[in-house]
């Protein structure tokens, strides 16, 4: 099994243009108590949700990534992500710093910093990867509620794809996210 990072689908789609580079993340409702799993994968599919609010909480610049929900019960993975760097960030002012790299409002970062302790938020840069050819797969109950990672059979390792920036593009917007303070990971 290989794991799967849900995700709003506007992130998803910012992600693959290479907009985004960031990820942001304290962790889902049936995380339990271990909390979000920051470690569980170094390599991972970018599983895309679809949420009512999600054009409510995202910059009004991220309209573009927004497209009609599916209801026919399958999903369509188009990216995978390698983590590059994560760390677990406490401090706002560091937070707030990191606007410009993602589709979030500030109001939507807010709540999820603030919400249950340790406040915080996981900030991950990734690599993204564009498969070749997407592969579309049928809905389980399994992968519906509030949780951050999932398992699927599939392997990114067994598809062609290729980074959705070339070494020099992303080398380049990759230095430009700041690196956290060394107090505030974790």
């Amino acid at each position: 099994m290989f794991p799967a990072f849900k995700e709003w689908h506007a992130v998803v789609e910012a992600l693959g243009a290479g907009e985004q580079l960031l990820i942001l993340r304290k962790g889902g409702i049936s995380e339990g108590r271990g909390g979000f799993d920051a470690a569980r994968a170094g390599r991972f599919w970018l599983f895309p949700t679809q949420f009512h609010a999600q054009s409510e909480k995202t910059k009004p610049s991220a309209a573009r990534f927004f497209t009609a929900p599916t209801a026919d019960g399958t999903v369509t993975l188009h990216y995978f992500a390698d983590i590059v760097s994560h760390a677990f960030l406490s401090d706002w002012a560091t937070i707030t710093a990191l606007d410009p790299h993602h589709i979030w409002t500030e109001a939507a970062v807010r709540e999820k910093y603030d919400w249950a302790k340790p406040t915080g938020l996981h900030a991950f840069v990734v690599r993204v990867h564009r498969l070749t050819y997407p592969r579309t797969i049928p809905l389980t109950p399994d992968m519906g509620g509030c949780k951050s990672w999932i398992d699927l059979p599939y392997s990114p390792a067994d598809y062609t794809s290729t980074p959705v920036l070339n070494d020099t593009a992303f080398a380049r917007r990759s230095i430009l996210i700041p690196a956290p303070p060394p107090h505030t990971s974790r």
